[in-house]
């Protein structure tokens, strides 16, 4: 079994029998900075030294090509191939490639200036796909190897995480509705619920509902059990307010950023710092910086915290998503079931497998329901399995 996932904007292949990690190139993007890196080469004389002072130019054309914005927003399999979605800046595309990572050679699906893509699923060599404006307004389409789709949903509206029914000739998919003010902009977003798209009869119904929850990335077994993930709506936020651990350190943090002020203040205009040379240097008395916060969809996270949170917990395979993010079963009787709790993300093996992400590795839960790590992998999400 390989298990194909993306994680930070690079597309990773785990090979479960060998153990062996490889990247995938993302040849779009590594072709978009190279031309970025190039452009900015031929203007350096205006962005640096004399030149730029004679041009008044500056800090513009210096941006990192590596940090310019670019997100791998689905994966998918396509025969032989592996199919990816990406959006650089405010250009969407789909492309395909092979396997192999020496193979640079890719084939476009689609690419728009007036669209971006998000995540999509493949069957018979149709992509069940979200597309849109921007990746607040996308909408459901299926979409052909070249490029040819018709657009099934519209409306103020996010609809995201498509997916075939295994049962059904029909697309599983989440929705959330926007409210808008009196000038016409949007005030607000709804909680997501799991709809289905019936393409036998061009209707679409809601399947899934509550106001408290949100509900993510369906999966539909051969069984016609149905997969997704609940979060409390709008996901998980720090808590706010004054607590009384706050109260008994304020005399500390005070002292602290107030030692801290005075150390900045001698080491820059005395030129030497409060501290000792050994305690500017002592590894072991140097905390490491705490991980910035992230969002991921909804949910402010600080790795660091969550981390030592769920450790706690009787979970061995713990990572740093909300334990309140949970993944449901639900059977097609109604009746539900919490598998795992702390998911980022999923899919379903053909045998009844689950491959799941934390934000830390990449698991196993077995029919069973027993559990196996099977590798580090560092908010991993757009999980297919080969």
């Amino acid at each position: 079994m390989k298990i194909i996932y993306s994680s930070e904007n690079k597309i990773y292949c785990f090979n479960n029998e060998n153990k062996a990690l490889t990247e995938i190139p993302c040849g779009k993007i590594i072709k978009y900075r190279d031309t970025v890196r190039s452009i900015r080469q031929r203007k350096e004389w205006k962005s640096s030294g004399s030149g730029a002072e004679f041009m008044g130019m500056y800090s513009a054309d210096n941006v990192d090509p590596e940090l310019l914005p670019a997100k791998i927003t689905g994966l998918g399999i396509c025969g032989d191939e592996l199919v990816y979605a990406v959006n650089l800046e405010n250009v969407g595309s789909v492309y395909h490639r092979s396997f192999d990572p020496a193979d640079d050679a890719e084939g476009l699906v689609r690419a728009s200036n007036d669209f971006v893509f998000g995540a999509f699923d493949i069957k018979d060599g149709r992509l069940a796909v979200s597309m849109g404006a921007n990746s607040s307004f996308l909408h459901i389409a299926v979409m052909d190897m070249q490029g040819h789709y018709d657009e099934y949903t519209d409306g103020d509206t996010a609809e995201e995480y498509p997916c075939w029914s295994k049962t059904k000739n029909g697309i599983y998919f989440s929705t959330a509705g926007y409210a808008r003010d009196q000038y016409g902009m949007v005030s607000a977003t709804g909680p997501s619920s799991i709809a289905f798209l019936d393409l036998n009869t061009k209707t679409m119904s809601e399947i899934i509902a509550d106001d408290t929850y949100d509900f993510l990335h369906p999966h539909e077994d051969k069984q016609g059990d149905l997969y997704y993930i609940r979060q409390p709506y709008g996901g998980e936020k720090p808590k706010s307010g004054i607590t009384f651990k706050d109260v008994i350190m304020f005399p500390y943090r005070l002292i602290k950023g107030l030692f801290g002020f005075l150390n900045f203040f001698t080491t820059i205009f005395g030129g030497e710092s409060l501290k000792s040379d050994r305690d500017q240097f002592d590894n072991t008395k140097t905390k490491e910086r705490s991980k910035k916060d992230i969002i991921i969809e909804g949910n402010i996270i600080n790795a660091e915290k969550l981390n030592k949170i769920n450790k706690t917990s009787d979970d061995n395979n713990s990572g740093i998503m909300p334990l309140s993010r949970v993944l449901i079963k639900r059977s097609p009787d109604g009746s539900e079931e919490i598998i795992k709790k702390g998911v980022l993300d999923f899919n379903l093996t053909d045998s009844g497998e689950i491959i799941f992400s934390n934000g830390r590795y990449i698991a196993k839960i077995n029919e069973d329901g027993s559990e196996a790590r099977i590798t580090k992998a560092a908010l991993a999400v757009n999980i297919i399995i080969k």
